[in-house]
C-alpha cells in the first residue's frame, strides 16, 4: 500500500457497506439457544449506533454507505424507522450522506418507505452514476458519484459506467455495490475488475458486497476498498472477526490511507483445538475451555459465539467420534463467556503410519496405493469426473489451480478417513 500519514488531511470521510438492518440472526436461534439468541440479536443491533456516533466523534464531511443497508427488499419498518432517524443525527451535525443500494435492498418501484429522509441524504438513483459536489468544512470540495442496483440480479458491469465521467480523479469518490475479481464466495452481482476500477477518475473507490474487508492502493492517493460488513452474522469465514468501517483522510490532492475502525458488538470466531495431546475426552474439554479462554481474551470485550473444530492425531479420537453429546459436555465445562455453537470432529487415531504400512492387510493396500499417486490433483479429479456438478466441478479445479497443495490434503483426510474406518477401535 502506499500511504500518505505525512500529509494533512482536509476532510474525513466514512466508508460503510452491509449494515444488513433488520436482519435477525436467525441461525443463531437452533444453535445457541433462543434466550441467548435474542440477547445477542439485541446487541447486534447497537452496531448500527456505534457507526454513528464514530462519524461524529472523527468530525466526518462525509458518511457513504455502499449498499445492503437493509437485509431485505422490504426495508423492516422498525430497521427503517432506527435508520432515518440516525440518519436526522448526522445531518444535524452537518454530515453529508450518501447511499447506493445494493442486491439485497435494489431500489424496486413497490417499496412504500415508512419513513422519509432528511434533503441532506442522497440516495443514489439506478443506472447510472450520478455526481453531486460536496464542500468540506475546511473550504475545500470533493464529488462524490455513485449508482444503486435497480433490480437485486445486476449483472451489468456497473464500474465501467463511471468511465465517462468528467471528474477528477484526485478529487472524486465513487460508490458501488460490486463483485471485484469475481470473488467466488459472494454473489457476482455487478462484476468489475481492479483495471475497470483504476481507468475511472475516481481516487477512492467506496465499495460493498464482499464481507470481507479489503483495501488496496491503486498508485499515490488511490485507493479502493471494501470496510466488510458492520456486523458478523454467523461464523461462516467471512463472518468472523472484527467488523466496522473504515475512515479515509480526504487529502487536498487524494485520499490518505484508510483506517479500520470496529463497531461490532457481538463477534464470531472458527478456530481449531488441537486435540493431539489428549488421552481422553476429558483432556479434550480442558484444551477445549483453554482455548475459549483465549478467545475470549481476543474479542475486544465483545460478545463471542465460536464454532470449534477439533484436529490432530489423538488417543481420544474414537471417544470423540462417538461421543453423542460432545456439544452439550462443553458446555456444560465451559467457565468462559464464549458461546459454542458447533463442535466439528476432525481429528486422527493415534495410529503410526509407519506401522500401518508394515501390515498385511486392506489399510497397508490403501496407503500403499494413494503413495502411488503421481499427479494428485489429475488423480482427485478423474475419479470426481461425472461425479459432481458443473458448478462445483469448475469451482474445485479453480481452488486446486490456485493451491495444487490442495489435493494432497484432501487425500491425506481420505487416507486418514480410511484407516480410522478400518481400525479396531479395542
Amino acid at each position: 500500500m502506499t500511504a500518505r500519514h505525512d500529509l494533512p488531511s482536509v476532510g474525513t470521510l466514512v466508508h460503510a457497506a452491509d449494515l444488513h438492518l433488520g436482519a435477525p440472526l436467525n441461525s443463531l436461534g437452533t444453535k445457541v439457544g433462543e434466550a441467548q439468541a435474542q440477547e445477542l440479536r439485541a446487541l447486534a443491533v447497537q452496531a448500527f449506533d456505534r457507526l454513528v456516533d464514530l462519524t461524529l466523534a472523527q468530525q466526518a464531511d462525509i458518511l457513504v454507505l455502499a449498499g445492503d443497508l437493509y437485509d431485505q427488499a422490504d426495508y423492516e419498518v422498525g430497521a427503517q424507522v432506527r435508520f432515518v432517524s440516525a440518519m436526522r443525527r448526522l445531518v444535524e451535525a452537518g454530515v453529508r450522506v450518501f447511499i447506493a443500494y445494493g442486491n439485497h435492498d435494489p431500489l424496486v418501484s413497490t417499496f412504500r418507505p415508512a419513513a422519509t429522509l432528511p434533503a441532506e441524504v442522497t440516495v443514489f438513483a439506478a443506472d447510472r452514476p450520478q455526481v453531486h459536489t460536496v464542500a468540506l468544512r475546511s473550504g475545500h470540495s470533493v464529488d462524490v458519484a455513485g449508482v444503486s442496483f435497480g433490480k437485486q440480479h445486476e449483472s451489468a458491469n456497473l464500474a465501467r459506467r463511471f468511465h465517462q465521467l468528467a471528474t477528477n480523479p484526485r478529487r472524486t469518490i465513487g460508490v458501488l455495490h460490486t463483485n471485484v475479481g469475481s470473488n467466488d464466495q459472494h454473489g457476482d452481482y455487478a462484476p468489475c475488475t481492479v483495471a475497470d476500477l483504476e481507468v475511472a477518475p475516481v481516487g477512492y473507490w467506496a465499495l460493498g458486497h464482499i464481507h470481507d474487508r479489503t483495501i488496496q492502493s491503486l498508485g499515490a492517493g488511490r485507493w479502493w476498498a471494501y470496510p466488510g460488513n458492520l456486523q458478523g452474522r454467523s461464523t461462516k469465514a467471512t463472518e468472523c472477526g472484527p467488523k466496522g468501517a473504515l475512515v479515509v483522510p480526504i487529502l487536498a490532492d487524494g485520499f490518505g490511507e484508510p483506517r479500520f475502525h470496529a463497531s461490532d458488538t457481538v463477534r464470531f470466531a472458527r478456530s481449531d483445538v488441537d486435540a493431539s495431546t489428549a488421552d481422553n475426552l476429558g483432556d479434550t474439554l480442558d484444551l477445549i475451555v483453554t482455548q475459549l479462554a483465549e478467545l475470549e481474551e481476543q474479542a475486544d470485550g465483545r460478545s463471542l459465539v465460536a464454532r470449534l473444530r477439533l484436529t490432530g492425531s489423538s488417543a481420544a479420537h474414537h471417544a470423540l467420534t462417538t461421543q453423542a453429546d460432545l456439544l452439550h459436555l462443553a458446555r456444560e465445562q465451559n467457565t468462559t463467556g464464549v458461546l459454542i455453537s458447533t463442535i466439528e470432529v476432525a481429528t486422527r487415531p493415534r495410529v503410526d503410519r509407519d506401522q500401518v504400512l508394515a501390515r498385511d492387510n486392506l489399510q497397508s493396500d490403501i496407503v500403499r496405493a494413494l503413495d502411488g499417486v503421481d499427479n494428485p490433483s489429475d488423480r482427485l479429479l478423474g475419479l470426481l469426473d461425472g461425479q459432481i456438478s458443473g458448478l462445483a466441478d469448475a469451482r474445485l479445479r479453480k481452488q486446486l489451480e490456485a493451491d495444487p497443495s490442495l489435493a494432497n490434503a484432501l487425500l491425506t483426510r481420505v487416507e486418514t478417513l480410511l484407516i480410522d474406518l478400518l481400525e479396531d477401535p479395542s
